[in-house]
């Protein structure tokens, strides 16, 4: 019963920093985990205790399905160099120079426990940097980037720390081409699986005549994914996010299920955001009691460890902006000297270091063992929470309006000129039915509430009525053809490599909406006024 208050008291806790959050423009994730690790304060408080193997199935898969869905093939491809420089190249650098900086420190340390730790404290965390730095206002261009890295870095990190934790417990040597294949084998197996499960789902999903049967069903699939792919040794991670780019490409849904759909996922991605923040700053206390005289030295070590990431990825970073300077390149980041500050005080750690942290098993033989967890929730203090309660401030001070539509405002007028001039087609292919005023007041319609025009004072009412209704049926149904068309248009512009999938699906949910609107009055006219087929509906 304890665990199930502390489970409850958690989301309610999540709900209030959410208000709070949006009323003062800092980073709820951020205050939560400051709110909670007061309860160190509060012995009486019920601690929520989730075994420490169980921290990634649990969290991992819904976080990164709900942060995948929200990219495309497209995405992946425009910003492959993040990817490659950033979510694998700079995550096995700074685990290696981390692991390198540890080593030195502390002299009893291994050289495969240096690399643990250098690997769990590498890795930014997706979930921590998406619910951080959009409230904040980064530009979309910045946040894309953080999100490509954040989707993938989290696998490098998991195959490095395991092949260097594999070496700790075993005792038995990894060379370079074993961790080479041993990585090629987890990301090219769990992409493979992520395509097929990603496939099946999709038909499974269209095959769902019920939204709620199909959200049900895209709740279940991420954890399947990542269970079956670390059962065959691959990366969960890589097999979520494949499989959920993959399933939202072939998904075949209407504006109905597209709005319940979005709207689980924020809902869930809020929910479980919340309570592994949450569990975050709740560790702080049995960190602290497991510690005991060593907690000084933990915390001075996962400071120093702290500003080691931070110099790696600042210089990383910095090497990228001249490299990009010196070619030319406009596309991706960092163009600017102030995106390379901002991306890398955004580097910010988050679940997957805890939960690697405290996955170390007891019988590893690491001398650092009773001190993991105070060095982890210090360098979630360095790199997450205070980052994330300053970013507004940065931002404020940083002039980050320049470069290539940095909030994706020209992206959005494109996206909403396409959309209306597919409307507009879609409503000229009936010129010769209608007249031409009655065209304009359904393109008035498409932005604003119809208007009627006046009738011929000599006709009944009766007939003026059967008119209207006549006219007003055919004004629906040409203008959810007139929506329907334009989301056809976004559907094709979200697989475009040009295109930023969030800002589309922005500009699709207005249109969805929209469209869900005027199918219903459409249905609700039909209802009450069925059209006779001896009589034609533009009559007179």
């Amino acid at each position: 019963m304890e665990i199930l208050i502390g489970l409850i008291a958690l989301l309610f806790t999540t709900v209030a920093m959410v208000v709070i959050g949006e009323r003062t423009g800092l980073p709820w994730p951020a205050l939560l985990a400051v709110v909670t690790a007061a309860a160190i304060f509060f012995p009486w408080m019920p601690s929520v205790d989730i075994p420490a193997d169980m921290m990634l199935p649990i969290f991992i898969p819904p976080l990164l399905w709900a942060l995948a869905r929200r990219t495309s093939w497209a995405s992946i491809k425009r910003n492959w160099r993040s990817v490659f420089f950033l979510a694998i190249l700079l995550t096995i650098i700074t685990a290696v120079t981390v692991g390198a900086v540890a080593y030195w420190l502390v002299g009893p340390l291994s050289l495969a426990g240096a690399l643990v730790l250098g690997a769990a404290i590498s890795p930014p965390d997706p979930v921590a940097v998406d619910a951080v730095a959009e409230p904040a206002g980064v530009p979309r261009r910045l946040t894309a980037t953080l999100q490509t890295e954040g989707l993938f870095n989290d696998a490098a990190s998991i195959v490095v720390f395991n092949l260097a934790l594999q070496v700790l417990t075993g005792g038995e040597a990894v060379g370079w081409g074993e961790a080479v294949l041993t990585f090629f084998y987890s990301a090219g197996a769990a992409f493979l699986l992520g395509v097929v499960i990603g496939r099946l789902a999709a038909w499974g999903a269209n095959f769902c005549m019920d939204p709620v049967s199909r959200n049900a069903l895209t709740w279940v699939i991420p954890f399947a994914t990542y269970v079956a792919a670390e059962e065959i040794h691959a990366s969960g991670v890589i097999a979520v996010v494949i499989a959920a780019i993959v399933f939202n490409g072939r998904l075949e849904v209407g504006a109905e299920d597209r709005l319940s759909g979005s709207a689980f996922w924020e809902v869930v991605e809020l929910l479980f955001t919340g309570v592994a923040f949450g569990l975050i700053g709740l560790s702080a206390r049995d960190a602290i009691e497991q510690v005991g005289s060593q907690l000084w030295h933990a915390v001075w070590l996962g400071a120093v460890l702290s500003l080691v990431a931070f110099l790696v990825r600042l210089v990383w970073l910095y090497g990228l902006y001249v490299f990009k300077s010196r070619t030319g390149s406009r596309t991706g980041a960092p163009l600017r000297l102030q995106e390379v500050l901002l991306l890398a005080w955004a580097g910010m750690r988050g679940l997957v270091t805890l939960a690697l942290v405290l996955s170390v098993p007891a019988t590893a033989g690491f001398s650092l063992y009773h001190e993991l967890p105070v060095i982890a929730l210090v360098v979630l203090l360095f790199t997450m929470v205070i980052p994330g309660l300053t970013l507004p401030w940065l931002m404020r001070r940083l002039n980050l309006h320049k470069g290539p539509d940095p909030f994706g405002d020209n992206a959005r007028e494109e996206l909403v000129a396409r959309a209306r001039a597919a409307a507009t087609r879609a409503m000229n292919r009936h010129s010769k039915s209608l007249p031409p005023e009655a065209l304009e007041s359904i393109r008035g319609r498409f932005l604003e509430e119809t208007h009627t025009h006046e009738e011929d004072e000599a006709e009944s009412v009766e007939e003026k009525q059967r008119k209207m209704r006549a006219k007003a049926r055919k004004f629906q149904e040409i203008q959810v053809e007139a929506l329907k068309a334009s989301q056809s248009e976004l559907l094709r512009a979200r697989r475009e490599r040009n295109m930023d999938p969030a800002v589309v699906d922005d500009v699709l949910y207005e249109i969805d909406a929209q469209l869900l609107v005027a199918e219903k009055r459409l249905e609700h006219k039909r209802e009450e006024h069925p059209p006779k087929a001896s009589t034609s509906m533009l009559e007179g």
